[in-house]
């Protein structure tokens, strides 16, 4: 079965999806999550300076690293915002920067982590995303035990970066999502949260389609993610607990399809917002 409707995010309407329910044990300990993206490589790359018309029309073309201060959320577009503003934990969000990379921005009991492949001696860069064609990105906490553990990175098959972390029951904020402002509870795909429901003017986002979701209650093997992850799923796999398809073809609703009465709710999309077009997945 093949994912045959994604969700298209436009550029100046702020139209995202609004998650304000994940799988009730994704989080709690070892998680994957997965997802299927294509950004529209029509976008200019360029400055995302605040302010500027070029914060909604371009692609981040910076490529700020974690220790650059409070000024580098300015220079991404985001792709998913989970940030609580208020505080730091429980944040899980994802941003395209630096010319077409990714970051994975996760909070937890022990830091504020920042995955990104940085521009080091001995580091290569990564492989830009803004090439017109489907990628997988992959989230990845593998627990070592009942406190600590790692996170890791993969874009298309290859592991780009890892970081030590908690082991935290991640649920304890995304299932009431303490520490989240009134009103921006919940994750945004598409968009800045900010702007999307008009707290903000204005905030870089997403332009381009999203596919298939996959929430996992373990983390993936490295077989599976490095090798595996074409594959198209029957929703009978091990530790599998969320997966939208985005099979709707219309309306304002995208579900989960192992459990049809949990729906993300999709706001401000314009006409042809979906579209017929899928990832790449093979039997």
């Amino acid at each position: 079965v093949n994912a045959a409707n994604d969700l298209g995010a436009g550029i100046l309407n702020y139209d995202y999806g609004h998650q304000l329910q994940l799988p009730a044990t994704f989080g709690q300990g070892d998680f994957t999550l997965e997802v299927w993206i294509k950004p529209d490589d029509s976008f200019p790359i360029g400055s995302t300076a605040p302010d500027t018309e070029d914060q909604r029309n371009n692609w981040s073309s910076e490529a700020l690293e974690p220790t650059d201060g409070a000024d580098r959320w300015y220079r991404g577009n985001f792709l998913l915002d989970g940030h609580t503003n208020s505080s730091a934990l429980g944040t899980f969000s994802l941003q395209i920067y630096g010319g077409g990379r990714v970051r994975w921005h996760f909070t937890d009991s022990l830091g504020a982590w920042i995955l990104q492949v940085q521009e080091v001696a001995g580091v290569p860069d990564a492989p830009s995303i803004l090439d017109g064609n489907w990628h997988h990105l992959g989230l990845v906490r593998r627990c070592t035990n009942a406190t600590t553990g790692q996170l890791e990175l993969w874009v298309d098959g290859a592991l780009l970066v890892t970081q030590s972390a908690a082991c935290d029951d991640m649920q304890d904020y995304w299932e009431t999502w303490l520490n989240y402002p009134e009103g921006q509870e919940g994750w945004f795909w598409g968009a800045e949260k900010q702007a999307a429901i008009g707290a903000l003017a204005q905030y870089e986002d997403y332009k381009g389609l999203l596919g298939e979701l996959r929430f996992w209650s373990r983390a993936r093997s490295s077989a599976e993610l490095g090798s595996d992850f074409t594959r198209e799923l029957n929703g009978t796999e091990a530790g599998l607990v969320g997966w939208y398809r985005f099979g709707e073809s219309a309306g304002d609703r995208a579900c989960d399809t192992l459990n049809p009465t949990v729906c993300m709710s999709l706001r401000g999309a314009a006409a042809g917002a979906w579209t017929p077009e899928g990832p790449p997945l093979s039997p």
